[in-house]
């Protein structure tokens, strides 16, 4: 099954609240906690709080190794529900959501579009070795200690051989695009400079680059995708049955950063990472 919801029944038959784990695919064993929804007319009665249980539940009927989920960054709520159950950030969205997506009776920021910050829940750890540029080794060993993981992080300078292999998915009704590398090759930077000259014609917001951490050239990947700017989105463990994959962003429109809004010191710990980021790559 690609996804698993769990739906909140009123008594009278009326469906109030709706959430879910979204599978990307076979490959995918660390699947997105999302699609929450909740009857404006039903909120402050636990509602999410108990469907979130009943995922947790799920995931751990199915031995997920964890999940991971974005949270909205107009209010602080959804993130304070993750923060209850012990997920941990992982890293920030730049300007994920059209800024016509408006909440009802929240804070709503019409004239931006809206960051979302990632987190990720352990569950039943798969450990394993992951490959990163040595600046970035530190930042890596940080969020392994705060999700309580174990990685061997490995800073090499192995370029890739052969030939890259990747698959894009457009979403066209958000502005942006995900290009999901399988295999890191020596074309890698031409290979995705080809793609986004096609993608980059239909004036999107933003565009995604997973890249697959567990792959030996992956570090100096990381580098050579800095140089047509992309940087750090989030840290996704477990993503595949490969392995962890790190999801880069390039970013085409203005966002206002100070709209968003994080729960705790560690979440503005990591949105200050990922602007100084996007500030350095973009300078570049």
């Amino acid at each position: 099954k690609l996804m698993h919801s769990v739906v909140a029944k009123h008594g009278n038959g009326q469906i109030i609240g709706h959430c879910a784990l979204t599978f990307d695919g076979t490959h995918n064993v660390s699947p997105e906690a999302g699609k929450m929804m909740v009857d404006p007319n039903f909120r402050g009665q636990h509602i999410a709080e108990n469907m979130a249980k009943e995922r947790i539940e799920i995931a751990q009927e199915l031995s997920l190794p964890g999940f991971w989920t974005e949270c909205v960054t107009n209010h602080p709520y959804s993130q304070h529900e993750m923060i209850t159950f012990n997920a941990k950030e992982t890293g920030l969205f730049i300007g994920d959501t059209p800024a016509t997506i408006s909440m009802k009776g929240l804070e709503n920021h019409p004239d931006t579009r809206m960051s979302l910050l990632a987190f990720y829940l352990q569950l039943n750890d798969r450990p394993h070795t992951i490959f990163m540029p040595a600046q970035h080794a530190e930042h890596a060993k940080s969020l392994v200690k705060d999700l309580n993981i174990q990685r061997n992080i490995v800073s090499t300078n192995i370029a890739a051989s052969g030939t890259t292999t990747f698959h894009t998915v457009i979403n066209s009704s958000i502005q942006t695009a995900n290009i999901a590398i399988d295999r890191i090759g020596s074309d890698l930077v031409t290979a995705v400079k080809h793609e986004l000259t096609k993608l980059e014609a239909l004036n999107l917001a933003s565009i995604y680059l997973d890249i697959p951490i567990e792959q030996e050239a992956a570090a100096h990947a990381y580098l050579d995708l800095e140089s047509i700017g992309f940087f750090w989105g989030s840290w996704m463990p477990n993503f595949s049955t490969k392995g962890d994959m790190l999801r880069l962003q390039k970013i085409y429109q203005p966002v206002d950063v100070e709209t968003i809004v994080c729960a705790r010191e560690q979440g503005y710990s990591i949105k200050k990472f990922v602007l100084s980021e996007w500030e350095r790559v973009t300078k570049k």
